[in-house]
């Protein structure tokens, strides 16, 4: 069974700048090999030079000042991991742009978007005997494979522990911190965006550095977002399911399920819509089914995901049956657990399942899991 190699779990300490260092120099060969295979997969997504688009794509957004509000010191940890891996911080930064890439993309190359056929994500809240998890299968390009890292990040004058699973470069993709918190998200590519909010990653770990539940949540509905997203967070005693744009914030809770939630890649409650969706008069129940006959993937995996999680949902959630759940194949076309060399070359990269508890557990493989092996972590 696959699993992480030993140089791919880093522990990172001190000021951002020393992070993002040790994370370049760590792991050098590794990001400057995936920088690689990235601008290949943008000139074969765009047919154009990657060079000229990635300028095209950072000359026409401005995410720093949101990022310096939002999330200090971030980037200063992106400008470490460049000089760590001597590789050129525009390329970096840019990588670090991954959802808000993709909506550049399919707007101003008249692209379709391929994220939106990515990610599973699921969150139970516990009770006496069993605490609150959070999952998420993270599906990414098949070219991401082998690059899956997992940090550890001890914040500098902060007893403040974060663990990350990503890939080598990137600050993050989902998470979970000592408090414990933890934080999963989906792209919802059918939302507003904005090229002056904050992006995804950085979200992500503003997210993780907050110390309680109600502090992360009230970052979350106040933070502009740069892309519309799905974010699953959790505590050991609540859970929550927030669907983002960047004009709206709006609750997502499932009827009749008062204890968990699961989400894919299409929004059930969030209306601002992109200008390609928007329809003025159409009713709500209009606006879903364009939604959905658009999102078929999306739409086939969360009925999926929901219809099983119902059956275990009263009875034993633990970790073991949300791998199972996780590693869901009933349709061949569309399953949960995503199986690299599809025509779309998109598959699960990895998936995570953390456990909220007193210590709290971060399992996480690198891969689809129902082949690959979890690792643990405690927090």
């Amino acid at each position: 069974m696959k699993q992480f190699p030993a140089a791919h779990l880093l522990t990172l300490t001190g000021s951002p700048r020393q992070r993002g260092r040790a994370h370049g120099e760590s792991l050098r060969p590794q990001i400057r090999e995936l920088l690689l295979h990235w601008k290949d997969y943008l000139a074969r997504t765009y047919n154009s030079s990657p060079r000229d688009y990635l300028h095209d794509f950072v000359s026409q957004i401005n995410f720093s000042p949101a990022i310096e509000k939002w999330a200090p010191g971030l980037l200063d940890e992106v400008r470490g991991i460049a000089e760590g891996a001597a590789v050129d911080l525009a390329d970096i930064y840019a990588f670090q742009l991954q959802d808000e890439e993709w909506w550049f993309g399919q707007e101003h190359k008249k692209q379709p978007a391929a994220a939106a056929n990515a990610c599973s994500s699921l969150a139970w809240r516990g009770d006496a005997r069993h605490p609150s998890l959070v999952a998420q299968n993270m599906d990414l390009p098949d070219y991401m494979h082998e690059y899956q890292v997992v940090l550890r990040i001890q914040q500098d004058r902060s007893p403040h522990e974060i663990l990350v699973f990503s890939v080598a470069g990137l600050i993050a993709l989902n998470g979970m911190n000592s408090s414990p918190l933890a934080i999963v998200c989906n792209n919802l590519s059918q939302l507003n965006h904005s090229p002056r909010g904050l992006p995804v990653a950085f979200v992500m770990r503003g997210a993780l550095a907050q110390s309680s539940f109600d502090q992360a949540h009230a970052f979350l509905s106040t933070v502009p977002h740069a892309s519309g997203q799905n974010y699953i967070l959790g505590s050991p005693s609540q859970v929550s399911d927030l669907e983002c744009s960047a004009n709206q914030v709006a609750p997502f809770a499932p009827n009749g399920r008062t204890r968990g939630v699961c989400h894919t890649n299409h929004p059930f409650v969030n209306r601002d819509l992109h200008s390609s969706l928007a329809s003025p008069g159409a009713s709500p129940n209009e606006l879903q089914a364009r939604i959905e006959a658009q999102a078929v993937n999306s739409h086939t995996r969360y009925q999926a995901l929901s219809t099983n999680y119902g059956a275990v949902e009263w009875l034993n959630m633990d970790p073991e049956a949300v791998r199972r759940l996780l590693s869901l194949h009933g349709s061949q076309e569309h399953p949960v657990c995503r199986h690299p060399g599809t025509p779309e070359k998109w598959s699960t990269l990895g998936a995570t399942i953390m456990q909220l508890s007193t210590p709290a557990y971060f399992y996480v493989c690198p891969g689809p899991p129902c082949t690959a092996k979890f690792a643990e972590f405690v927090l």
